[in-house]
């Protein structure tokens, strides 16, 4: 999308929100979010989706080589071999049917214990979440908090919406954190 798109797409939802009253503030979203945000807590309990994390974290993936698949992730916007391993294992066809269940929803991935893909869709645009706020306020150094993100544009999906994350829990223990994004208009009530 070319920065001129971007600006008309800004200056429009804007104009929207202006006239719909106003776009919701950082301190509003949880209020607005209250349904959705229990609902990812839910999702992050589900028996597919733990599982996936537990497998994922056995194999005990060193930081070196993280780093070194997201950056070949990030090298092509091709549905590379590891792409489709992400987009077609069971997790995964849990997250594209919570997705494509309607328009709330813009994409959801789930990681690891150290912020690397295990499940995505749609694909994200990097391997490696460990280094983002969004995982890092929702891993808490392992006590595992839900992180509301601000509402922004995503590359990945190209849209507008706010992430929300939650720890991923086997037990007591936080083993990964999943993320979901909630599409603008259901964040400004248009939903």
């Amino acid at each position: 999308m070319t920065s001129l798109v971007r600006i008309v797409l800004v200056l429009t939802l804007t104009v929207c929100a202006v006239s719909a009253n106003e776009m919701p503030t950082r301190e509003q979203l949880p209020a607005l979010l209250e349904v959705k945000l229990r609902t990812v807590q839910h999702m992050a309990l589900n028996p597919v989706l733990v599982s996936a994390v537990l497998e994922q974290n056995q194999d005990d993936l060193p930081l070196d080589l993280i780093k070194r698949r997201d950056e070949e992730w990030k090298a092509s916007k091709a549905l590379t071999d590891m792409k489709r391993q992400l987009l077609g294992n069971n997790a995964a066809e849990l997250l594209r049917s919570t997705v494509n269940d309607g328009a709330t929803f813009t994409e959801a991935f789930l990681t690891d214990n150290k912020g690397a893909n295990v499940a995505v869709f749609p694909p994200t645009s990097d391997y490696w979440q460990g280094d983002e706020e969004k995982w890092t306020a929702s891993w808490a150094e392992g006590e595992g908090r839900l992180f509301i993100g601000p509402l922004e544009y995503d590359d990945s999906t190209d849209k507008y919406a706010v992430q929300i994350s939650a720890p991923v829990k086997d037990g007591t223990d936080t083993i990964g954190v999943l993320v979901v994004g909630v599409s603008i208009d259901y964040v400004s009530g248009r939903q």
